[in-house]
């Protein structure tokens, strides 16, 4: 009997709609969980610009009155902790309520590769429940935490910019969002080479015998150079990301500064000036994660089929 309730994981089947059912099945096998995981997720990220109001208007009321910058500077420093201290407890929740989470998916997972691996296959077995257990993971991270993380940051940064300087929305979409388009490159790269990692866990596994040391010697340092392979990938489509954040702030600066075209606010305010390097930085994180979830996905996706279609030819 199927452990994952009512509805069996479908088995034989290696199309996209068994695929799809399959990680939907495991995911919703612990739906309170599942609903907190999602909940505490949305919560902390749609706080955290709240941080960026707090910077504005203490600078704004140090233009208007700058004689009374010490009973400013307490008030805003109560704010301003109890807010940290706020976000603190909430991030602290969100984090101990996901790793609940993520160990119970990880055990689903195991379960359901079990279910659906149809013959045993000795030593792989073990790789498979150990290390592409934990690589599928990742990859249903997207659905049920990085996404929602993702839409809600970039939501209440660009409703807390529109609240408080809408004159620099423009600029802060112009200088984020191309980058994007430029770092996707590097996806195909980084699934092939987690395919070839995979694979090889599960030929190290099988070449623990003494008589087979030259084996496992090979099957290691091959595993060693597509590791650097797959992490240079990464860690380039990511620092790529944020350089060309900022390269392109600099070069929307020097194009404002000598054409004129209305992008950047005629008359800017130190407090708007403030708002947007703070909403710059919160709206570049959930963008920047746009390629890291990108690149999550092309990487966990090998692992993913491997554990839910175990059959498959991929």
């Amino acid at each position: 009997m199927s452990k994952f309730g009512k509805q069996n994981l479908i088995l034989g089947e290696n199309t996209w709609l068994s695929l799809t059912r399959n990680i939907l099945l495991v995911i919703f096998s612990h739906r309170f969980w599942l609903a907190a995981s999602i909940i505490s997720t949305i919560i902390y990220a749609a706080l955290e610009p709240s941080l960026a109001w707090i910077g504005k208007t203490f600078v704004e009321k140090l233009q208007t009155d700058g004689d009374a910058i010490g009973s400013s500077l307490m008030e805003y420093a109560l704010v301003f902790g109890g807010l940290i201290i706020g976000l603190g407890v909430t991030k602290f929740g969100n984090q101990v309520i996901n790793k609940i989470y993520e160990s119970r998916l990880i055990i689903a997972l195991q379960r359901a590769y079990l279910e659906l691996r149809g013959k045993e296959r000795g030593a792989e077995d073990v790789s498979r429940l150990l290390y592409d257990c934990e690589q599928a993971k990742k990859g249903l991270d997207i659905i049920y935490k990085d996404s929602w993380k993702i839409v809600s940051q970039t939501i209440s940064v660009v409703i807390w910019q529109l609240t408080l300087a809408p004159n620099w929305l423009p600029a802060l979409f112009l200088t984020v969002i191309p980058p994007l388009f430029l770092v996707f490159t590097f996806g195909r790269l980084i699934q092939g080479a987690s395919r070839e990692i995979l694979g090889l866990q599960g030929k190290i596994a099988n070449s623990t015998d003494r008589n087979k040391l030259l084996e496992l010697f090979t099957h290691q340092e091959a595993f060693f150079r597509h590791s650097l392979r797959l992490e240079f990938f990464k860690s380039g489509a990511e620092v790529l990301m944020e350089l060309l954040t900022w390269i392109g702030l600099l070069f929307l600066v020097m194009l404002a500064l000598v054409f004129d075209i209305g992008i950047l606010p005629r008359n800017i305010q130190a407090g708007d000036l403030a708002l947007f390097a703070v909403n710059l930085n919160l709206l570049a994180k959930p963008l920047g994660e746009i390629v890291k979830v990108y690149n999550k996905a092309r990487e966990s996706y090998p692992a993913v089929v491997r554990v839910l279609q175990p059959n498959a030819q991929k």
